[in-house]
C-alpha cells in the first residue's frame, strides 16, 4: 500500500520541480526588441526606440542602453551614446537624431543594455536597421519649392 502511494508524491514532486525550474528560466531570459524602424528623408528629425523584455515578452526595466548607428558604408556614425528611458511602459528606452545629408541607404543601429534579473545584471544586445531615402528627399524637395511666374 505504501508503494502505490508514494509513487504518485514523488512524481508530483517531480513535476512541479521542472515547472518551477522552466518558469525560473524563462523569466531570467531577458531581451530586446525594437518597436522603430522607419523611412526618412535627409535632415528629418528621428528616433530609435526599444523595449527590453522578459522570457514571457513582457516589458521589464533596465539599468541602461547605449545606441551605435553605422552609415551605409558600415562606419559609425552615431558610438555608444547613452538612450532615455521614457515611454507608457517600463523598459522603454528612446534615442532622437537628425539624419545626415551625407549619405542616403539603409543604417544600421545597434543597442546594448544592462539587465537586473534575479541572478546579477546582465548584458543584452541586439541590432535594427533604417532607411534615409533619396526619393523622400526628392519629393519634399520639389513639394517646398517656390515657383515664380515673370511675365
Amino acid at each position: 500500500m505504501k508503494k502505490k502511494i508514494l509513487v504518485p508524491i514523488v512524481l508530483g514532486i517531480f513535476a512541479l520541480a521542472i515547472l518551477g525550474v522552466y518558469g525560473y528560466a524563462t523569466t531570467e531570459a531577458v531581451g530586446i526588441k525594437f518597436i522603430s524602424g522607419t523611412e526618412y528623408q535627409q535632415g528629418e528629425v528621428g528616433q530609435v526606440i526599444i523595449r527590453t523584455l522578459n522570457g514571457f515578452g513582457m516589458p521589464i526595466s533596465a539599468n541602461s542602453c547605449n545606441i551605435t548607428i553605422a552609415y551605409p558604408n558600415g562606419t559609425i556614425w552615431i558610438n555608444n551614446q547613452a538612450m532615455t528611458q521614457s515611454g507608457a511602459t517600463a523598459g522603454t528606452w528612446r534615442y532622437q537624431f537628425t539624419t545626415p545629408f551625407t549619405a542616403y541607404g539603409v543604417y544600421e543601429e545597434y543597442v546594448v543594455c544592462k539587465i537586473p534579473t534575479a541572478r546579477g545584471v546582465v548584458t543584452r544586445g541586439a541590432g535594427s536597421s533604417f532607411h534615409v531615402s533619396q526619393a523622400l528627399t526628392t519629393i519634399n524637395d520639389t513639394a517646398s519649392a517656390q515657383v515664380v511666374i515673370i511675365s
